[in-house]
């Protein structure tokens, strides 16, 4: 190449002080390089050489004479239409005659590229081994077919929720009950003597709002590990290129399912990576439909109380829960493109990358920041969002059922009640707008637990199966958090497109809870 090349192995951290050294080197001026650069065709090369001389006393800066002239024996529009402003009319005239009588020069330069680029190849490339490309196309078989890669893809996803019950939910139920209401309790006795509303602000508010939220942790920890771990050894692309028939059927391709699949961990990035996406149309598309993808906060409440509704079935129901949103989510998509795009379509074309071994290195630090960034929100957006909402719950009384919030939660009642939802429930889903983990906080400040039952249990006792699972399942579907909607209108660009995601959200998840609730009563939950 002619420049100076440090060899780096990233996941490592191997050859980064070596890159540094050189980048000061080359910044002092003690390294310096001649880049090796592609050349036009040798039967093309007195041409260019007549066209820069048309030019040479012409060229605006900064641009170089030869880059110019390689540009303009290119038919580069933006380059010609400078020149012509740039050029006397009789330079301008020879220069139209050169290039008219080498309309052919955009070969030679392809083909002077080309044969440097094998050049190149050949000194510098060494190619994978058989054995890895061909364990690449075994599994590929498999995990790239049309049908079997789609079972393949649930049968992953599956086990995820099955990792997440067997090893979060136990870690989850001890810091409920033995952690978060015993500290609740210790509280509540070292403030007897104190006024009422500051131990329910201490005791209700902080640790049974926050508390609430930092049993999640353990759950968290798992879904940040697995799919950290997928990410790491290739298989996202292969998830990607098996949706591409899903995404077809929205308008859409594969590339639209990268940022989706961001969704899992939070909407926010979901939305801003679809900007990796060509089409306006299909990026547009993409946007009003990620917010149905379930983030790790709709699915840490489902696995909070899954399993106390549901017991060794949770993992089941909760596997059913997330197909009939990503089911919810294609036949939104497609009643949207027929509405709104009128039914276009895109082409789909990415590269698979071999499959490698995970670097623990990677996944551990993904994990590490991912974990901080919710305890970082729990102390602080959900900390003063809980303390504002017990608030509401004990004043202007003194006690829950006159108080700010259940005159809200009234207000609402009967549009919850069509779901099966009580008012206190149906408060839960309004305040989880800033932040999806707020409907647990909520639920913590307004029922609470005790050193012996945890606040999921204490739920399980109250409501029918088949109201948990109705709001469950519009816990999953409903409007997307404030945090989403502000960047849903920063990428559209609009409040339009905006109001119409919440509406359609908010009307999709209704009619779901109404019809899981009602199907879920018939059959006797």
């Amino acid at each position: 190449l002619g420049v100076p090349v440090v060899p780096l192995i990233a996941s490592r951290a191997v050859g980064v002080r070596e890159l540094l050294i050189k980048v000061e080197e080359t910044l002092s001026g003690a390294t310096r390089s001649v880049p090796s650069r592609p050349e036009i065709r040798a039967d093309h090369r007195e041409v260019l050489e007549q066209v820069a001389v048309q030019i040479q006393d012409y060229v605006p800066a900064p641009y170089p004479i030869d880059w110019i002239a390689m540009k303009l024996l290119e038919g580069d529009t933006e380059v010609t239409a400078m020149m012509q402003g740039a050029l006397p009319p009789e330079n301008l005239k020879r220069l139209e005659a050169i290039l008219e009588n080498h309309d052919d020069a955009m070969l030679a330069i392809a083909s002077g590229r080309y044969d440097w680029i094998g050049r190149m190849m050949r000194v510098a490339v060494i190619h994978p081994r058989l054995g890895q490309i061909s364990i690449t196309d075994r599994l590929d078989r498999w995990a790239t077919h049309p049908r079997l890669g789609l079972l393949v893809l649930a049968g992953i996803l599956g086990i995820v929720f099955w990792l997440t019950f067997a090893l979060g939910t136990p870690a989850q139920e001890w810091m409920d009950t033995q952690v978060i209401s015993r500290v609740a309790g210790l509280a509540s006795a070292a403030l007897a003597g104190a006024p009422a509303w500051l131990s329910g602000l201490i005791v209700d508010g902080v640790i049974g709002g926050v508390g609430s939220i930092l049993t999640f942790l353990p759950i968290m920890v798992i879904f940040f590990l697995t799919f950290g771990l997928l990410e790491d050894i290739g298989y996202m692309a292969r998830a990607a290129f098996v949706m591409d028939n899903f995404m077809h059927m929205m308008g859409l391709h594969g590339k639209s399912f990268l940022p989706l699949f961001l969704g899992f961990g939070c909407n926010v990035p979901a939305v801003m990576g679809t900007r990796v996406i060509d089409s306006a149309p299909g990026r547009l598309l993409t946007i009003l439909i990620a917010p149905f993808i379930p983030c790790m906060a709709r699915m840490g409440v489902v696995a909070f109380l899954a399993p106390a509704f549901f017991g060794p079935r949770a993992a089941l129901v909760s596997w059913g829960l997330i197909l009939l949103s990503l089911v919810v989510l294609v036949v939104t998509g497609i009643v949207l493109n027929r509405l709104l795009f009128k039914g276009e379509q895109s082409a789909f074309i990415m590269e698979m990358p071999l499959y490698h071994l995970p670097s623990a290195r990677t996944i551990g630090l993904l994990v590490w920041h991912r974990s901080r960034s919710f305890l970082k929100k729990a102390g602080t957006i959900i900390l003063a969002f809980s303390v504002i909402v017990w608030a509401l719950s004990y004043f202007p009384y003194g006690e829950m059922q006159t108080s700010f919030l259940a005159r809200l939660g009234m207000l609402f009642a009967p549009v919850g009640a069509w779901m099966g939802l009580d008012w206190k429930l149906t408060v839960a889903l309004l305040t989880s707008f800033l932040a999806k983990e707020n409907s647990i906080a909520t639920l913590g400040i307004m029922f609470g637990s005790t050193a012996d039952t945890g606040l999921a249990a204490t739920l399980a006792s109250i409501y029918t199966p088949a109201t948990g699972l109705a709001f469950l399942t519009v816990s999953l579907l409903f409007i997307p958090c404030a945090a989403t909607v502000a960047v849903i209108r920063q990428e559209t660009n609009s409040w339009g497109w905006t109001l119409l995601n919440i509406g359609v959200m908010l009307l999709v998840s209704v009619a779901a809870g109404i019809l899981v609730f009602h199907l879920a009563t018939g059959l006797g939950l």
